[in-house]
């Protein structure tokens, strides 16, 4: 008889072999012929533990046979085992199994791994050390054993142990570099963040996959240490794999412009560009829109396609930058031509003449195109067109372009002109579904929210003045309709400030800490005020006007920076 239908194995797996024997006659004929690692796999899928065992262990003795061995069946019969054992508790009905493969393939690894990780599993710890020095020993210079030792003791949490192992390693083999993911595991483990640093720094040279678990455990390093992290994977010489890890960690710790200086001054070839590519993303997901634009441009710098110019053109109006995407925009790519240029960017370039205030070039720019464009083509441009008269105050010719148009649904562009119009209750519904965060949108939102009444024509005059950049007498309309809107004053009175120069703006800051001191907008009146103060030089004052705000409002979300700015003019915190 074979040794797994009876020597070995029999007497672990005897009741499967009932519930087999049950079965047999109904199967019989279709198990003949049928592969029996097909057979393990497929009952392993349909959870059915005793004919995937017995499957397995068929695998095996037909694998196994002398001067036929399988190496790679035995492996993936051993690894089925494991499988199906570990689920039910019975990883000890693993040991016959190795052993007898160990019997015929002593330096099989699959093998050798199973043995030292059901050991390890079980805590046989004598056993384990035992089974690591016989793999050690038929392995020869192959540093595999001391590897997944140690891999197995940093999973159980025994960082000391493992870190024995690597020392042993390095003393006997002298390969620290071909277990340095390990260290630098192990290092983390433990803490010690620097020569964890270097140690994933010299695998990722060899072992790139090891980034994601690189990032996971470095990211965790405190803020003391991380210059030092930074000066590891800064270090000549510049290679990709740790600068994309650096980046990484600086996005994980909130910095996303020293993120792109890790990365856009590696040498330039096809990995470069695709990490660049994927940076750029990462950005726009984070909303790093300067930075975004940065890592866009330098791909359209070196590739000149079509995706990167748009994209770097889209952050730089996301960040603000409208002058700078105009700029982007119109910049001639080799190879393009201009209809399909025209196509591809008309819609940045007249949303950046928008926000530039120039909607009558933006009107030239479009009907200059329109015989490239076709109807749906010109229609989706006509919102930008609209944003442009919106944001330069221009309110009847942006109503005659949207009634031209088919914007009655969106809501921003609604919203806009009902407030113009002073149409408050309009405005408000549809200004609070519009999909955009632009800080005058953010501004109108705030005041809406702090006046309840439907019509005010005298607040929507303030802002189309806002829009035609008229601060001052912008500043003047808000603060003269504070007198009327009862509880809503102290807001109109904080727009009022905004909108004011440093001087003006003093008196708005008392009187709504005089006269509404419990309102939203007292604490920020208070660290606005400090902050021009100190800005002109005014320590003292400064410092006074964030002492009351630390002491007067110590509940207020602005509280915080508040603190921060009075600990760095007192000298407590260097400046960042």
């Amino acid at each position: 008889m074979c040794w797994i239908g009876a020597a070995v194995l029999g007497a672990v797996v005897s009741p499967e072999r009932i519930v087999a024997a049950q079965v047999r006659p109904a199967t019989t004929a279709a198990a003949d012929t049928t592969d029996p690692l097909a057979r393990a796999l497929d009952a392993e899928d349909r959870n059915d533990a005793a004919r995937a065992s017995v499957a397995y262990r068929d695998v095996l003795q037909r694998a196994l046979q002398p001067g036929n061995t399988d190496g790679d069946r035995v492996a993936m019969a051993l690894l089925g085992l494991e499988r199906i054992w570990a689920e039910r508790g019975m990883l000890d009905s693993l040991v016959p199994v190795f052993t007898r493969v160990l019997q015929v393939r002593p330096s099989d690894p699959t093998a050798r791994t199973v043995q030292l990780r059901t050991f390890v599993t079980t805590a046989r710890e004598a056993e384990a050390r035992e089974a690591f020095i016989m793999w050690r020993r038929v392995a020869g210079t192959d540093a595999t054993p001391y590897r997944e030792y140690a891999r197995l003791l940093l999973q159980q949490g025994r960082a000391l142990a493992a870190d024995t192992i690597l020392n042993e390693a390095a003393q006997r083999m002298g390969v620290a570099g071909a277990l340095s993911g390990e260290t630098a595991q192990l290092h983390v483990a433990l803490q010690r963040w620097v020569p964890a640093a270097q140690a994933f720094r010299d695998a990722l040279a060899e072992q790139p996959w090891l980034e994601t678990a690189a990032l996971f455990g470095l990211q965790r390093a405190p803020a003391t240490v991380r210059d030092s992290l930074r000066t590891v994977l800064m270090a000549a010489p510049v290679t990709l794999p740790p600068r994309r890890l650096l980046a990484s960690l600086e996005f994980a710790w909130g910095e996303p412009r020293r993120a792109w200086s890790a990365i856009s001054t590696v040498t330039v070839n096809d990995s470069t560009m695709q990490a660049w590519r994927a940076f750029g993303e990462r950005a726009e997901l984070n909303e790093s829109w300067l930075v975004a634009r940065d890592a866009w441009l330098a791909v359209f710098e070196r590739q000149g396609d079509a995706e990167s110019q748009q994209r770097a053109t889209d952050a730089a109006l996301r960040a603000g930058d409208a002058a700078g995407a105009l700029i982007l925009v119109r910049r001639a790519r080799a190879g393009k031509s201009d209809s399909a240029r025209t196509r591809a960017l008309l819609s940045l370039e007249i949303a950046a003449l928008g926000e530039l205030g120039r909607g009558d070039e933006a009107q030239r720019t479009l009907d200059a195109a329109a015989k490239t464009l076709d109807p749906d083509t010109r229609m989706a441009l006509t919102r930008p067109l609209v944003a442009a008269w919106l944001r330069a105050g221009d309110v009847p010719r942006a109503r005659a372009i949207m009634e031209a148009g088919d914007l009655a649904d969106d809501d921003e562009m609604v919203g806009w002109l009902a407030l113009y119009d002073g149409e408050l209750g309009t405005a408000r519904k549809h200004l609070l579904r519009a999909a955009s965060n632009r800080p005058e949108l953010i501004d109108a939102l705030g005041i809406l929210a702090r006046t309840r009444v439907e019509q005010l024509p005298g607040l929507g005059e303030a802002f189309v003045m806002t829009a035609r950049r008229d601060s001052v007498a912008a500043a003047l309309r808000f603060a003269r309709l504070a007198d009327s809107v009862g509880a809503a004053a102290p807001a109109f009175l904080a727009q009022a400030a905004r909108l004011s120069s440093r001087g003006t703006a003093v008196p708005l800051y008392e009187r709504i800490l005089a006269e509404y001191p419990r309102s939203p907008e007292a604490p920020e009146a208070l660290l606005t005020w400090a902050r021009a103060l100190r800005d002109a030089g005014d320590k003292a004052g400064a410092i006074a006007k964030l002492e009351q705000l630390v002491v007067e409002y110590p509940t207020s979300a602005l509280t915080p920076q508040g603190r921060r700015d009075l600990e760095r003019l007192k000298g407590m915190v260097p400046p960042c």
